[in-house]
This record gives C-alpha cells, structure tokens and sequence, in this order.
C-alpha cells in the first residue's frame, strides 16, 4: 500500500473514534478592566501630568544632603501606607533646612512623620496634626467611598521624648477651621484623603493657617499606577503651581513643596 493511501485511511480510522466537534466560534476580546475613578475625583482626568518642575532637596536648600537628621528605628516600614524610610529621611532634611517652629499637619495616620518633623525641629517647637476621630472611621464618608481600615492613629510618636511637642486634634480635616491656628504656621504638610475635593479644601484650608512666607509640602503629587486616587493630589498642585508659582517636585521622593522664596527667584530671573 502506497504512503499517501495508508495515511488517508490512518486519519479515517482515527476521525470515527473521535466525537463529532465542531469548530470553536472566534473567542470575543474581553474588553479591558477599567478602574473607575474614586468619587472624589469625579472631574478630575485618569491621568494628570506631574507638571512641576523637580529639584533635588540640596537644589533647593543648599547643604540639605549633609543635614544630621535623626530618625528613630520604630520608623521602619511596618505598613504599606506608611511613608517608606527614603522619604522620611528627606522630611526629616527639609525640617533641619527650615527649622519651623510650628508644623500644621493634615493626616497623622500612625505618625511616623509626625515624629521626624519633631525630631528634627527645634526642641520648642511644636506640631499641630489632625486626624478623623477612631470612633467614627467606619461610618466616614471620603473620596473613595465609605469607611476606613483600622489602625493605631499616632502610635509611632507616643511614648517617645518628642510626643510632649505634639498635639493630636481629632477632626474630618474638609471640616477643620480651628481659629488658633490662623496665621499661625511656619509649614502646613497635606497629606490627609488623596482625592480632589478634599485635598483641594485641605489646601485651601492650610493657606489660612500659614504665616507670610511660610512653607506647604504635599505627599503623593508623583504615584504609582495602582494609586490613583493620588490624581487629587496631582491636579491640586498643578493648580496651585499654575497660580501661585513657587512649587517643586522634590527628586526621588512623591513629595511637592512651595517655597516663598521660589517665587522670588522665579521673578528675578524673569526680569
């Protein structure tokens, strides 16, 4: 028997053993997996560009990458919302260049930069941070949608010599407009709900509580792709960059930070 016959009645045999099939119809593309965007962002795009011009911290201050920062070991990262060591050490750099002596900060979480910024201020200085009471966390209504995860709110400055220059204040900080802190800061530091509308009143917020020539630094203006709640925090900038001037990203950290005498130079070297 020829090759070619032998073959032919191989598949044959073969094709009565098998069950009857028909061809599989063309699989439909599943279309892509769009993340909505986080109520609070409701008019703000996907997708922001980080605009502000970036500077190394020593660009900035000059000597900021010699600066003696103290950081303590109960700094390191124990959670993924905690602030990673790299930033802290630059926090904790930008406060030894500025040595403010009154810190408004928005969102203390478990405090780790609550306790850099005291660490490394002058030792009468003093810290204002606010945070959404523990007690109604569950209920709370933010940029994401209801409720929140629990955590231990200032535990990483509690128990240590600097906790006597901090003061916790519990408040929705979209709410917050206590009049002692009015004109009363050297820096004011935004990092509380990451989506427009809160970080947006934040700001507003935080312009009330600076001295003339005082400082605001924001967290999370750069980000990472499955973060994109930061959005908020992107576009405030901008923003804010585009009206007042004075703003820089600082390099290889998510900080941004305005800077009175950024303006000033920006407008010498135009003239």
């Amino acid at each position: 028997m020829g090759l070619k016959r032998f073959a032919k009645r191989l598949g044959r045999s073969i094709a009565k053993r098998l069950p009857a099939t028909s061809s599989p119809p063309a699989e439909k593309a599943k279309p892509a997996k769009v993340k909505p965007v986080a109520a609070g962002n409701r008019n703000v795009p996907d997708h922001v560009p980080f605009i502000v011009p970036e500077a190394k911290l020593s660009d900035i201050f000059a000597g900021a990458d010699q600066a003696e920062v103290v950081m303590l070991p109960r700094l390191i990262r124990s959670h993924r919302w905690a602030m990673p060591e790299h930033e802290l050490l630059t926090l904790g750099g930008l406060i030894k260049m500025l040595q403010p002596k009154m810190i408004v900060e928005f969102g203390t979480f478990m405090g780790g930069s609550t306790l850099t910024m005291a660490a490394n201020m002058p030792a009468d200085g003093r810290i204002v941070t606010i945070d959404l009471d523990p007690g109604v966390r569950t209920t709370h209504v933010h940029g994401q949608g209801v409720g929140l995860s629990n955590f231990d709110v200032g535990c990483l400055f509690q128990g240590t010599r600097y906790e006597s220059q901090i003061e916790q204040r519990f408040a929705n900080t979209i709410e917050f407009t206590d009049h002692d802190l009015l004109k009363s800061a050297d820096l004011v530091f935004v990092d509380a709900d990451h989506t427009y509308e809160f970080v947006k009143r934040d700001t507003q917020t935080a312009l009330t509580f600076v001295k003339p020539g005082a400082a605001l630094l924001w967290h999370d203006y750069t980000w990472e792709p499955d973060a994109k709640e930061c959005v908020g925090v992107t576009q405030t900038v901008n923003e804010f960059w585009e009206e007042h001037g004075g703003c820089r990203q600082i390099a290889g950290t998510r900080f941004a930070v305005h800077l009175p005498q950024l303006v000033d130079a920006a407008e010498k070297a135009a003239a």
